[in-house]
């Protein structure tokens, strides 16, 4: 199994953080790494018990993931992991903190582990796949950077 920690300084409060990544339908407009993100039973934000499907974008289309929330307390926190396996990973759970700082931005800790399958494979390649996973999600939320950098949380 491979664990990461990264830690991001987002250009706004953590409020717009927060919204612009948990809102479903804002998400769209930035994230590099989906092409469909929905609360199965409609809505536009999760909640603690909420499933999500997310859908890969480019190379990733065919790749979908079904998430519960674990966790779900704006502007704060949010957690979540992978209800069975799907495409390469046996198991994925990540974690987001947001912390307002003083200059009006805002530190998002995104805290993950991935497994890989089949297990043969996760054996040899697990290590592999989270540097495949922080890389995507450095790129990912250097988005989310330049999306909350031009103003737009909503």
């Amino acid at each position: 199994m491979a664990h990461g920690k990264l830690v991001f300084v987002m250009p706004a409060p953590s409020a717009d953080a927060f919204e612009a990544f948990f809102n479903h339908a804002v998400r769209l407009k930035w994230d590099t790494l989906l092409n469909v993100t929905y609360v199965e039973g409609g809505g536009t934000h999760p909640y603690a018990g909420a499933i999500s499907t997310n859908r890969g974008r480019g190379w990733k289309t065919g790749m979908t993931m079904r998430t519960r929330f674990l966790s779900y307390d704006p502007p704060r926190h949010a957690s979540a992991a992978m209800i069975e396996p799907s495409g390469p990973f046996a198991q994925w759970a990540a974690s987001m903190r947001f912390h307002d700082r003083p200059d009006g931005e805002s530190d998002l800790i995104y805290t993950y582990s991935i497994k890989l399958r089949p297990r043969w494979v996760g054996a040899l390649f697990d290590w592999l796949g989270g540097i495949l996973f922080a890389w995507e999600t450095r790129r990912r939320f250097k988005a989310m950077a330049e999306y909350l950098r031009q103003g737009k949380s909503t």
